[in-house]
């Protein structure tokens, strides 16, 4: 069986054939005001990961930090993630007063809004954190799901843009786009504070087919009992 697809580009760096992306998740989220969020968490290699070494550029003392192969290798790795950082990020995927179809979310396009029309931003409202060249942000992400052959499996693109602002650049000029092969939901997650009884009522109102759903443990081995609910697996 081939490998998995899982790769991101982010244009015109030194790397054309881009990053393999190492870690992936795709999550559900419900907050303590009953809103329900899509998570993403994505990963990448070390940079330079299977390609030769090669210091041509610092021959060049003006070429730009995101122009620059040693400049990428000295950050090692690209993490972008709602879930990272532990703040509460993502993109909302219910409307009020409806219940949510997760079918009917997927099937839709995904959109942020937190493109700023100027320089002026913060950073709490932005969908998504992004360690890339140390810690700059990214915003206006496009989300689509693709079907295929697996009934649980969905192959993933994912575009955005990215502003420097580790450096003090705080334009997003630069584009991202990652395809990541054959990803499993990973079900709907809650407050801990929450009880399963609770968790039970919430999303019996909240979800369409809640009956299509079951609660998994996430600590099977542990006396601590902590659950996700996820769409129960079709044969």
């Amino acid at each position: 069986m081939e490998k998995p697809i899982r790769k991101i580009h982010f244009s015109d760096n030194p790397y054309p054939e881009g990053h393999d992306i190492i870690d992936f998740i795709w999550r559900g989220r419900i907050n303590e005001d009953e809103t329900i969020w899509f998570d993403f968490h994505l990963k990448t290699d070390h940079y330079g990961a299977g390609t030769a070494d090669n210091n041509e550029d610092e021959e060049n003392e003006d070429i730009s930090d995101w122009h620059s192969r040693s400049v990428w290798n000295n950050y090692q790795s690209c993490t972008m993630s709602s879930m990272y950082w532990g703040e509460e990020g993502g993109i909302r995927i219910d409307e009020p007063d409806k219940k949510l179809n997760l079918h009917t979310a997927i099937e839709n396009e995904l959109s942020s809004t937190d493109l700023p029309s100027d320089y002026y931003f913060e950073e709490e409202d932005l969908a998504f954190g992004l360690y890339l060249l140390g810690h700059d942000n990214c915003a206006g992400h496009t989300i689509k799901f693709i079907k295929t052959d697996h009934p649980q499996q969905y192959d993933i693109e994912w575009k955005g843009k990215i502003a420097l602002s580790y450096s003090g650049d705080y334009e997003f000029s630069h584009d991202f786009n990652a395809l990541i092969r054959s990803v499993e939901f990973d079900g709907f997650h809650y407050p801990k504070e929450w009880s399963l009884e609770r968790a039970t009522e919430v999303f019996r109102a909240k979800l369409d087919g809640f009956e299509d759903y079951e609660f998994i443990d996430l600590n099977p081995k542990s006396n601590k009992r902590e659950y996700k609910l996820c769409p129960i697996q079709q044969l």
